[in-house]
């Protein structure tokens, strides 16, 4: 690629498939630029590969701003909207559009426009194809105002729920386009899996074609296929289960397996009465990693603006702020906060309708007045330290294990957060989500997720569930190009179909 013809025009455009060297071309172009260059994208596992590709390449880090279009919204409108009808930040689908529409507004003054240009030299936007019409709108009016570079793949829009999607092929039709990156980098270096990589290749153009995807098990290259009958998944003496604990316990400590990533499709499903169910959501995940995580290898990743993020902040706030009004006090917490974080079934063998049961066993009537001393500390001083430290007494005592690891660990820090800022724990909350959404986070080890919570990321392994129900061609290549040397695959069937293809991938084809 001429990197430096790119950047001297205007408006440049750059298609690139999953692993094929995008975030190392951008990289490469900013190398090729003089100034400081503002890159966005859309998530914070984008932030991070960002970040750790330049500070690889020692990219003085004068020479580029990286924050996701959300955070680079944001901070405009905190900074210059005087209005008193923003939606407050828990409700993000009211809130996002909000601050893209008023982002764009604000980015049409002058005195912005003047601020940007002494600031910036250059802009480049990831993974445009996951922009909606609304954001489109604000990157070009930052395109009026200085070099606009675009990378993007139509057939990774997956961000379908978000709005009108762009069009790259027409909305960006008077930009510059430049050759295709054409090699799977991503398996042909660090001694990954070049054969497993062509394969993939080999799978987009099926999806690019209007094909199915013929899976063929071949251990020689890492692809390793099972054929399964439906529902078997939750039968926990199927062979199904069997091989898929085998992966996430690691007995015999492949490394290939350290890094492993579980990806659980999400799809509609139509019940017999024709009533639409929604599948996979961040409940059912839980629950299914209950049944298949049996040594709490997984981390259960969670989408950065999830509501029970905001929901369990406010509960807490509520607690704090009103609990000596409560009649019942020990009741309340535990119905109204406790439920909602710990099983339900490990509390009611401390917890009855009145409290906490009166043990007669020396060892658990020691636990209990252990925690009945941080209820009392907590009554007498009501506020974000002491009710962390109740609920961790709770936790340890009692050994109580979080529904969702990643909410539980975000709620206790905002509660300590709160009380050291003299702020409430909503606030302290969407402070702790502002930050990610900014800074980014890197994610590794051994997870469970969707296409939507890990597009942009890489593991040495990646299994897909119940592959046969990714219904677009768009989430099936996100979900097979996210592995760097094994990919395995459940299905029910060797014939993969997604039922439609993305408007934008048939005007490549």
């Amino acid at each position: 690629m001429d990197y430096q013809s790119f950047v001297d025009r205007e408006k440049t455009l750059l298609i690139s498939p999953a692993g094929y060297g995008k975030t190392h071309s951008i990289v490469e172009c900013v190398k090729h630029t003089t100034g400081k260059q503002l890159i966005l994208t859309h998530t914070h596992a984008g932030i991070t590969s960002i970040k750790e590709k330049v500070k690889k390449e020692d990219v003085a880090s004068n020479r580029y701003h990286i924050e996701t279009i959300s955070s680079f919204a944001q901070k405009y409108v905190d900074s210059f909207y005087v209005g008193t009808d923003m939606p407050d930040q828990e409700k993000s689908k009211e809130y996002h559009p909000f601050i893209i529409e008023q982002a764009t507004k604000i980015l049409s003054s002058k005195i912005v426009q003047l601020t940007m240009s002494s600031t910036y030299t250059g802009i480049f936007v990831d993974e445009y194809q996951d922009c909606n019409k609304q954001q489109h709108e604000m990157i070009m009016t930052l395109g009026a105002i200085l070099p606009l570079h675009i990378m993007g793949d139509p057939l990774q829009g997956i961000f379908d729920f978000n709005g009108e999607a762009v069009n790259i092929e027409t909305d960006l039709a008077h930009f510059d386009k430049f050759p295709d990156l054409d090699v799977p980098n991503r398996w042909y270096q660090n001694n990954n899996n070049k054969a497993l990589g062509d394969q993939i290749k080999a799978y987009r153009e099926n999806l690019l074609n209007q094909e199915p995807i013929v899976l063929s098990n071949n251990d020689e290259i890492g692809l390793h296929v099972y054929k399964v009958e439906e529902g078997d998944l939750f039968n926990s003496a199927s062979d199904y289960r069997t091989k898929l604990n085998h992966i996430i316990t690691n007995r015999r400590a492949n490394p290939d397996l350290e890094s492993l990533l579980i990806i659980v499709p999400e799809y509609e499903e139509i019940k017999d009465d024709g009533q639409k169910v929604n599948k996979g959501d961040i409940n059912q995940r839980a629950k299914l990693k209950g049944q298949i995580d049996y040594t709490k290898a997984l981390i259960l990743l969670e989408a950065i603006d999830d509501r029970s993020f905001y929901s369990l902040a406010k509960d807490a706030d509520e607690i704090i702020d009103g609990i000596n009004r409560s009649h019942n006090k020990i009741k309340r917490i535990n119905n109204s906060f406790l439920k909602k974080i710990f099983g339900a079934t490990e509390l009611t063998e401390w917890f009855n309708a009145t409290g906490l049961i009166n043990k007669r066993s020396p060892l658990d009537k020691a636990k209990t007045e252990l925690v009945s001393t941080r209820f009392e500390a907590f009554l007498i001083n009501p506020n974000g330290t002491t009710f962390h430290a109740l609920i961790m007494e709770a936790k340890k005592q009692f050994k109580l294990k979080p529904k969702r690891q990643e909410v539980f660990r975000t709620l206790m820090e905002t509660l300590r957060q709160s009380h050291y800022g003299t702020i409430s724990v909503l606030e302290a909350m969407k402070n702790s989500r502002n930050h990610i959404r900014r800074s980014g986070r890197k994610i590794h080890g051994k997870c469970m997720g969707t296409t939507l919570l890990t597009k942009g990321l890489e593991f040495d392994t990646v299994v897909l569930i119940d592959a046969h129900r990714f219904d677009s061609p768009e989430h099936l290549y996100v979900a097979i190009s996210r592995c760097c040397r094994k990919l395995v695959i459940f299905t029910t069937s060797f014939n993969l179909s997604p039922y439609s293809l993305p408007q934008a991938a048939k005007a490549i084809v």
